[in-house]
């Protein structure tokens, strides 16, 4: 193997998955992560291969805001769950070994291993799948009673003149008044915060 390079799985919308060889340095490895998911990603771990290291599927964190197409669909219990857009399977720490964390190089035998399990465990999907009500909310500070928020990002056309961006990735926040905006590809969504059975009444 080229030392600059490492194997990853890339898994797109109506074709099989395959290899994906990735850069090695980390500001270019982040960067080509987010060219393949077209943005910014979030990490879902699929299953522990072993002490300290993990399969996780990457995937764009706004791929439903921005009509993304279906790609596959999780099993058993979860089997309502739709992953949209590509998605990357690859292998990193999972936080049990301290002082380690990252991706790894996974051997080709080993994704051509793991390739047969996501033909197993996620369904192709046939493209006519829409996101369901709750996949098109987002949370901020989840998992807090006292600050948790609910929200969605609804797109609008573009607006005006803009202040200072804050950038985070491939995406950019502005303030306009009292309302968050979001860019992303030259498109631009307006933060709707929403209520759940989990929301505090103020």
């Amino acid at each position: 193997m080229n030392r600059n390079t490492m194997h990853a799985i890339l898994a797109e919308p109506g074709k099989e998955p395959e290899i994906l060889m990735l850069p090695t340095d980390g500001l270019q490895h982040e960067e080509a992560l987010r060219d393949v998911l077209e943005g910014n990603y979030g990490a879902i771990e699929f299953f522990r291969i072993e002490e300290g290291i993990s399969l996780f599927v990457l995937v764009n964190d706004l791929a439903v805001a921005l009509g993304m197409k279906p790609n596959r669909r999780f099993t058993g219990k979860d089997s309502e769950q739709i992953i949209f857009g590509k998605a990357i399977f690859i292998a990193a720490y999972n936080g049990e070994l301290p002082d380690r964390e990252g991706t790894l190089d996974m051997p080709e035998e080993m994704c051509r291993m793991f390739i047969e399990q996501i033909k197993l465990n996620f369904a192709a999907c046939d493209g006519t799948e829409k996101p369901r009500p709750e996949d098109e909310i987002y949370y901020e500070n989840q998992g807090d009673p006292e600050r948790e928020k609910a929200f969605r990002w609804v797109e609008i056309p573009a607006p005006g003149t803009l202040g200072p961006a804050l950038e985070a990735g491939r995406a950019k926040y502005y303030t306009a008044g009292d309302q968050e905006l979001l860019e992303i590809h030259g498109r631009f969504f307006k933060r709707i915060e929403v209520y759940t059975e989990k929301s505090r009444l103020s």
